[in-house]
């Protein structure tokens, strides 16, 4: 009787949570609703991408509930027919055996196959509805081509893939010229059927078996898989399938010109490519740097005035040069060893967003979010100066030991400065660094360190980097604390903004905070 009990309680417990699932994707279904209606009101560029943002992150938040209601759905329904199933066959059994009440009893068989189909119905309805649910979690809603979460699922199959058949792939990182001119004249459904018909042509340029993904706004990512064996011949195979898609983009592009949302002209528009690639092989422990070789690729293609292809070189990587550097920052921390990875992802992510939104105008260049990129995870190097026993304390830090913490931000300045005189060529790159390193934790309202600037006297890639740091420092689990989720985080930075935290900064990273979990997930600690 206790387990009936439990039974009874258990399938209560499911039905509530099955209830409230499907009442939760009601009401996000009716605000993606509401949403769309307000497109006919968009006034401005910058309302439109708050829109498209905010009604990305309520669909990303109904697919995750639908897929969890759906799997309650399809579970009980497989239950109730093996249940079912079960029945039928203890029936026919003693009908066989004993013909007693035969007619009452193939009455209980009739409807019990009646239950069985009602519920097989539902169980290829629910799947129908799992697989709708899982194309908008795993793709892009304007192209249908994968997203960053499908292709992270599909780089890490190609280098599995790699290992065991010892061949090289190569990732190709595509970002649109001068896209936003397009958006700005001609507005959004423009710029919109542009990114659709260039999808197109991507896929065209490559095989079935390869991976054309959207990796957001005007960047597109391919993957090439199984290509030659030998790294030299994989190379020019990859350089050929990139000059083919640089010559394909070069096309004009027939894109309609929309008043009130109606088409009323046609024009040809012309827009080439930056194009970056990186090769790879079967190391798994490249897989969180991949996809950063070939950006970094993509930006020197870019810096040189874009309608070109280069590959990646470490030898001649300017990040190759601040290795050094890197490893010295991570020297002292090895607990951390994730976290420069993640935050400069998060710092590319919003920067790019602030870029666009015209926050800081002239403040963010495609060089200088560059910068940012390659030497935001030098903000810690001032670290290796601090005992050791200090940075990995378990307790508390006493008021003594603080105040010691607290000169990691001026040790990083005065190191980078340093190596700054050792390499003059590298000094765009170091002062960026070093704006970062000493001053992401200055606070909004001037009450941080070192220094106490406060507002728009805290240079832009200290802003920046304090929302990164403090972000993964929050959902990171150490030895002193456990990881908080990612809405909590979210919650938390929030709850700073004119405080701790630049509020047109905060209202961006609310837009992102989405690509923010996503970054997390990929490069775990």
């Amino acid at each position: 009787m206790k387990d009936k009990g439990r039974a009874t309680k258990s399938n209560g417990s499911s039905r509530q949570r099955l209830s409230d699932l499907l009442r939760s994707v009601d009401e996000l279904n009716a605000s993606i609703k509401s949403e769309k209606r307000k497109l006919v009101e968009i006034a401005s560029p910058l309302d439109l991408m708050e829109l498209r943002a905010e009604k990305a992150e309520k669909a990303a938040k109904a697919g995750d509930v639908a897929l969890e209601a759906l799997k309650i759905l399809q579970k009980n329904s497989l239950e109730i027919i093996r249940a079912g199933d079960i029945a039928m066959a203890a029936l026919r059994a003693t009908i066989r055996e004993n013909d007693a009440d035969a007619a009452e009893k193939q009455m209980a068989l009739e409807e019990l196959a009646k239950v069985i189909e009602k519920n097989t119905v539902s169980l290829k309805a629910s799947a129908l509805a799992f697989s709708a649910v899982n194309e908008l979690a795993f793709h892009d809603e304007l192209t249908g081509l994968p997203n960053r979460r499908l292709l992270n699922d599909r780089l890490w199959q190609i280098i599995a893939n790699n290992k065991r058949w010892d061949s090289y792939s190569a990732a190709i990182f595509i970002d649109l010229d001068k896209f936003k001119l397009l958006n700005d004249e001609f507005g959004h459904e423009a710029g919109d059927e542009l990114l659709i018909a260039v999808g197109k042509r991507l896929q065209h340029c490559v095989r079935e078996t390869d991976t054309v993904a959207r990796y957001g706004g005007d960047e597109f990512v391919i993957l090439l898989s199984r290509l030659n064996g030998n790294l030299v011949e994989a190379r020019a195979e990859a350089e050929e399938v990139a000059n083919k898609i640089l010559a394909s983009m070069a096309a004009p592009y027939k894109v309609h010109v929309h008043q009130n949302h109606d088409p009323v002209a046609v024009i040809d528009y012309q827009c080439f490519g930056s194009i970056g690639v990186a090769m790879f092989g079967g190391d798994d422990t490249e897989a969180n740097s991949i996809l950063d070789w070939a950006d970094e690729a993509m930006y020197w293609a870019k810096s040189e005035g874009g309608k070109t292809v280069r590959i990646y070189d470490a030898k001649n990587s300017t990040e190759q040069t601040l290795i050094g550097l890197y490893e010295l920052a991570t020297h002292n921390d090895i607990e951390t060893a994730n976290h420069g990875i993640r935050t400069r992802q998060y710092v590319k992510t919003l920067a790019n967003r602030a870029k666009d939104m015209n926050l800081f105008p002239g403040e963010l260049t495609n060089q200088i979010i560059e910068r940012l990129f390659k030497t935001t995870q030098l903000h810690d190097i001032g670290k290796t100066k601090i005992p050791y026993a200090i940075i990995h304390k378990k307790e508390k830090l006493t008021p003594e030991e603080w105040v010691e913490m607290k000169k990691h931000t001026t040790y990083g300045a005065d190191i980078l400065r340093a190596a700054k005189k050792q390499n003059t060529s590298l000094s765009d790159f170091l002062n960026t660094a070093i704006d970062v390193a000493e001053a992401h934790h200055e606070r909004w309202d001037g009450t941080g360190y070192p220094k106490g600037l406060a507002k728009d006297d805290i240079p832009l890639a200290g802003r920046l980097m304090a929302i990164a740091d403090v972000y993964d420092a929050l959902i990171s689990k150490r030895s002193y604390k456990n990881a908080w989720t990612h809405k909590d985080a979210v919650n938390e930075i929030v709850s700073k903004v004119g405080t701790q935290f630049d509020p047109l900064l905060v209202e961006a990273f609310k837009l992102e905070e989405d690509h923010f979990n996503l970054i997390a997930e990929n490069a775990i600690d």
